[in-house]
């Protein structure tokens, strides 16, 4: 199983190759996913959303939901 980081590397790189295409195809969650992420007034909630994500890759049998069980 790769590490977070080798995680987020990868993901980098895959961003980075394909700036212009998005991987999300519904048109309006892409819409919720854009809004969510340029909130300029609220930046935890992009760090919160990123980390729970990144957990659940890392380590799938995890619930997300409820971080403190």
């Amino acid at each position: 199983m790769a590490s977070p980081s080798e995680i987020l590397d990868l993901a980098y790189q895959k961003a980075t190759q394909n700036i212009s295409d998005s991987l999300i195809a519904d048109e309006s969650t892409r819409g919720n996913v854009e809004y969510v992420c340029r909130n300029i007034q609220n930046r935890a909630g992009v760090r919160l959303l990123m980390a729970c994500l990144l957990a659940k890759i890392h380590r799938p049998e995890i619930d997300i939901r409820k971080p403190y069980t």
